[in-house]
């Protein structure tokens, strides 16, 4: 078997014990995402007016067919994002209704990173693969589980 070894990624679950901290940091946290998500569809909007304006009246002739057709593609495009930043919005205030609702002191799964595992001939894969995961509470370390 000799010497031979990998270095291989394997997730780690990160799990947070649900406190009134940590309940008021992923609201603010969240209340962040939101207001960012709302930037974006204001300048959507803007964007997607500036194009209505400067085509509100001109002719085909004016633009040409061909430019019509992009500009109506970006107005598609502009109309697709705002969608996608509508139904993001919806989530992210979804998610934060939901934080209240939070026993404390339950542990929840909150991220999950990823770290390296040596693996060797002879080992069991599955053993070197179960569920890793960090305990944190209130933003510190409580237990590591490899």
């Amino acid at each position: 078997m000799g010497n031979k070894m990998i270095r291989v990624k394997r997730p780690v679950k990160v799990k947070t014990i649900v406190t009134d901290g940590f309940k008021h940091q992923a609201k603010e946290e969240l209340s962040k995402e939101i207001r960012l998500v709302e930037n974006q569809i204001m300048q959507l909007e803007l964007q997607g007016k500036q194009i209505q304006d400067q085509i509100s009246g001109a002719s085909a002739l004016y633009y040409g067919e061909q430019n019509l057709e992009q500009i109506q593609v970006s107005l598609d495009e502009i109309i697709r994002r705002l969608q996608q930043m509508g139904e993001l919005k919806q989530e992210l205030q979804f998610q934060q209704e939901n934080i209240e609702h939070l026993a404390l002191d339950n542990v929840i799964i909150t991220g999950s990173l990823e770290n390296y595992v040596e693996l060797r001939p002879g080992e069991n894969l599955y053993e070197k693969f179960k569920d890793a995961e960090i305990i944190v509470k209130d933003g510190v370390i409580q237990d590591i589980v490899v």
